[in-house]
């Protein structure tokens, strides 16, 4: 059942992500790093290439799950809050 949660955890999230990308006060390395990923999950250059039916895509969805779920934490405090607020989603209150 948790699997299932986390799944559909992902749609706040990645609103999230996209509201701190476009953020002014995000540093231009955590964009960097963003774009970074997902350039790579659309390159066909791959550590694993694509190729290898398993495999090819377990590297690809790594790194989009890590940057989904660990680029927030890259951020600044105050942009952290910003774009929960802008989710509705006020944190410690």
């Amino acid at each position: 059942m948790r699997p299932l949660r986390a799944l559909f955890g992902i749609g706040p999230r990645l609103r999230r992500l996209y509201r701190g990308f476009r953020h002014p006060a995000t540093p231009l390395w955590a964009k960097g790093l963003a774009l970074l990923v997902f350039a790579y999950g659309l390159s066909p250059v791959d550590l694993v290439p694509d190729v290898i039916p398993v495999l090819g895509w377990v590297d690809d969805l790594t790194l989009f799950i890590w940057l989904i779920w660990g680029w927030e934490s890259c951020l600044p405090a105050e942009v952290r809050r910003a774009i929960s607020e802008t989710n509705g989603e006020k944190k410690g209150t």
